[in-house]
Parts: structure tokens; C-alpha cells; sequence
């Protein structure tokens, strides 16, 4: 077969495996890497890179008993793994007419053969790709549209069937772990998001939906620090770590779009995707800061009375890299500097806001050095902060808290657990300002 190689391969599969490669060989951070992507449609390359990430035991297996990397030996393998993966687990076809492109097109048959073969064979890969088979969650953007117009048309155009609200939380996580293939359900706790089944993460890849954000490919991980902030209309708002804007955006619609959230980001190409994030959602009230969090004061963010902090953390609550990691990447040192920054961030929201009622705190690891014990050790310091048990909002049912070691903090704090509550891992503290006593106002230094 004859192939054209002045023909360039497709952005988004030379973008993907780059990050790839960096990811397999260094354990950069897969998503700063994403988001660092300029040009990029963002939302398309996390589930394209999702996708490799589930499957990974999988893909593997195909790749070494197709043979296909000992044939092509000038086929990057980074590459062939993104091409196969989107071939075989996404979209179904491939783009353009590259050379990698029409080479991997030319092992079709036998890759898809040989994956089926897998399957019967290895039924433990199956399982394994089974239990990263979270659901695929979808907020509806009530900046841009109306729920009502989105759910009319999922249902009459593209045949879904949207299942009537769950009575409880336990029928709600069992109904989201049995969703069919047309199914979704809204979730029991946040408004205007909904469950899909996993299976539908190829149908959300590259819908017209996503790309002009009238819906937002969200985890409800990711929705519960906002919903429990619970910011007033009118009100102001400081995220402090807040690229690249699914949670600013997400306020902003609970805000109504009115009052002020000023959107804090450090990292000039994180700054540049809130910036685009903010201004294509529909939001009016969201002004992105491109500053360094810790040197923002009063002057410059008049009269803050909320304030979400996620800050940088190890991302041990994310099921994809739980499970997908060889290496050992949450060593005591990494994590002992990551509990630093987070526990000055949070006195630093504690300390220089006078205004501030209420601060939420909040990771995606399962860490408790990166949580619970930095909650206490703030609380320390500043005991003109409380910390709130946030179940009023989360309709009194939850199931998952931290830990009773941690005393007065952990049966406070609820973390969100894969296997418990089908979203990614998190952790959430809401702390609120004791009017009563005058604020404390130690320095934070290092051990």
C-alpha cells in the first residue's frame, strides 16, 4: 500500500501522544498537560486520553499480540497506542490520511479480532477496565441555555430516556450502577447535572453540545465544593486555584450571574484556557486573575465573602490514576511539600480576608496528610474558624466521611469514594467564620 507522507498527522492525535509519552515516561501530570495545550479542544482531548487511560490493560495486550509496533517499527508507539485506542474504544474511525494513520487503518481487521479474542480470553482485563467504568457525568450550562431545551433534545432527537428522580441516595447509586444504554438520570444532589452511563463517553467526545459549552463534561466530584460553598447571589467570590473554570463557571450559573467571582490562576497557559473557558460560558460576573494566589490581598479583591480553594494536590482520588500508575507516585516527600502549599493557602484565605464567611476546602486525593490534617493544623491557628458538618446541603444523606482519628475534624469532612458514591475520589471541608473571636494571626513555616 502506498502512502502519501507529505500528508500531516491530525493535531489532536500528535498533541495527545506527546502527553502520552511524557506521562508514561516522566509521570508528568497528565491534566496540567492537557490544559497546557494551546489551541486545543480541550474537552476532545480529555476524552480521548480518558479512554487510553481506562483501557490501558487492555490496550496493551492488543498492541503486543497484534504485533503490530514489531512489524511497523517506524510507527511511534506513543502514537499507535492514542490511533488504536480511538479506533477500537472512541469515535470508531480515524481522521485524515497520514501515514500512521492509514498504517494503523490497515491493521483494522486484525486489531479488532484480536481485541475481541482479549476479551473472551482475559476476562480479568474486562474487569478491570469495568471497574474504572464510572459514569459519564454531564452539568447542564444554565449560563448559555435552558435544562428544559437540552432535555428535549436528548429525549426526541436523540433517544434518550431520562429516568424519574431517585427517592433516596441508595436508589440513586443503584439506578446510576445499572443505567442501560439509553438511560441517564439527574443527580440526587446537584441540580441540572446528570448520569450517563459510561458507554456514552464517545457519544459526549465531540458533541456540538460540549464544543459550544451548553453543557459541561463535569464530574460530580468536581460540582460538590461549589454546591456546598453555596455563594449568594450578588455576592463575591474569590476561587483561588481556578483553572481551568469548570467550578468558576458552574458558581456563576448558581449565582444567577450576578455578583463578582474573581478567578485566580498562576500558570500563564492555565490562564489562558480560564480566560477562554470564562468568556465562551456565557458568565458576565467572572473576572480571571492571572496571579499568584498567595499575593493576593484585600486591595486587590474588595469584600470577599466566599472563598473555594482546590488547590494542587497528588490526585490519589482519581480512579484513572489509581488504578493506571506502575510506578510508586505519592511518596512521602512529594506529599509532605504538597500539605505545605495547601496549608498556606488556606491561612492565607483564613488570615486576609476579613469579609470571608465561609471557605471550602477541598482535594482530589484521599490523602489525609492533604486534608484532614490540613484542616487541623489551620483551625490551630485561626480559631476564629469553625468547621461545618455540609450534610443540611447535601439533603442529609452522604456516605463516606473522613477519619475519626483526626479529632473534631474528620466526622466533619466527607470525602467522595469511586467504589461508594460511582465519581472520582475527593475531599471536602467547609469551614465558617466565628464572628465572635478576633483572628489569629501566626505565620505558617516549615517543619
Amino acid at each position: 500500500m502506498a502512502f502519501n507522507h507529505s500528508i500531516k498527522v491530525p493535531t489532536q492525535y500528535k498533541q495527545a501522544s506527546k502527553i502520552l509519552q511524557k506521562y508514561e515516561q516522566e509521570g508528568a501530570s497528565m491534566r496540567n498537560m492537557i490544559y497546557n495545550q494551546k489551541h486545543a479542544k480541550i474537552n476532545r482531548l480529555c476524552g480521548l486520553m480518558t479512554k487510553i487511560l481506562q483501557r490501558k490493560p487492555l490496550l496493551d495486550a492488543v498492541i503486543e499480540k497484534s504485533e503490530i509496533l514489531q512489524k511497523e517499527e517506524r510507527l511511534n508507539p506513543h502514537l499507535a497506542k492514542i490511533l488504536i485506542a480511538e479506533l477500537l474504544f472512541g469515535s470508531g474511525r480515524l481522521l485524515g490520511t497520514s501515514k500512521p494513520v492509514q498504517t494503523v487503518l490497515s491493521y483494522e481487521k486484525k486489531l479488532r479480532k484480536v481485541y475481541e479474542k482479549c476479551t473472551e480470553q482475559s476476562p480479568e482485563l474486562v474487569k478491570a477496565q469495568e471497574n474504572l467504568n464510572l459514569p459519564r457525568y454531564v452539568r447542564i450550562n444554565t449560563l448559555k441555555v435552558k435544562p428544559r431545551e437540552i432535555l428535549e433534545y436528548l429525549t426526541m432527537n436523540d433517544g434518550w430516556r431520562q429516568i424519574p428522580a431517585a427517592g433516596s441516595y441508595d436508589e440513586f447509586l443503584e439506578i446510576v450502577k445499572n443505567l442501560q444504554e439509553a438511560e441517564f438520570i439527574e443527580d440526587y444532589h446537584v441540580s441540572n447535572l446528570f448520569a450517563f452511563p459510561a458507554s456514552s463517553r464517545s457519544y459526549w467526545a465531540t458533541h456540538h453540545l460540549v464544543e459550544d459549552l451548553s453543557v459541561v463534561l463535569q464530574n460530580k466530584s468536581s460540582c460538590l465544593a461549589p454546591l456546598l460553598l453555596a455563594p449568594m447571589r450578588k455576592c463575591q467570590v474569590l476561587d483561588m486555584c481556578s483553572a481551568p473554570g469548570m467550578k468558576t463557571i458552574q458558581m456563576a450559573a448558581m449565582m444567577k450571574n450576578k455578583g463578582v467571582i474573581y478567578a485566580a490562576e498562576n500558570h500563564t497557559g492555565r490562564f489562558e484556557t480560564l480566560e477562554k473557558f470564562a468568556r465562551d460560558s456565557g458568565s458576565t460576573i467572572i473576572q480571571p486573575m492571572n496571579m499568584d494566589s498567595l499575593r493576593i490581598r484585600e486591595e486587590h479583591v474588595p469584600n470577599i465573602e466566599y472563598i473555594l480553594l482546590d488547590p494542587s494536590c497528588s490526585g490519589s482520588g482519581v480512579i484513572l490514576q489509581v488504578q493506571t500508575r506502575e510506578r510508586t507516585e505519592y511518596d512521602e516527600e512529594r506529599i509532605r511539600k504538597l500539605s505545605f502549599l495547601q496549608l498556606k493557602l488556606l491561612c492565607h484565605a483564613m488570615k486576609n480576608f476579613p469579609s470571608v464567611r465561609r471557605i471550602v476546602y477541598s482535594t482530589c486525593s484521599t490523602n489525609i496528610q492533604e486534608n484532614e490534617m490540613v484542616v487541623q493544623q489551620a483551625l490551630k491557628q485561626f480559631k476564629n474558624f469553625k468547621i461545618k458538618c455540609p450534610l443540611e446541603l447535601l439533603r442529609n444523606e452522604w456516605k463516606s466521611f473522613g477519619s475519626a482519628a483526626v479529632k473534631k475534624i474528620g466526622k466533619k469532612c466527607i470525602y467522595a469514594r469511586p467504589e461508594v458514591d460511582s465519581t472520582n475520589g475527593f475531599f471536602i471541608a467547609v469551614l465558617e467564620r466565628k464572628e465572635e473571636l478576633p483572628m489569629e494571626t501566626d505565620d505558617v513555616t516549615e517543619n
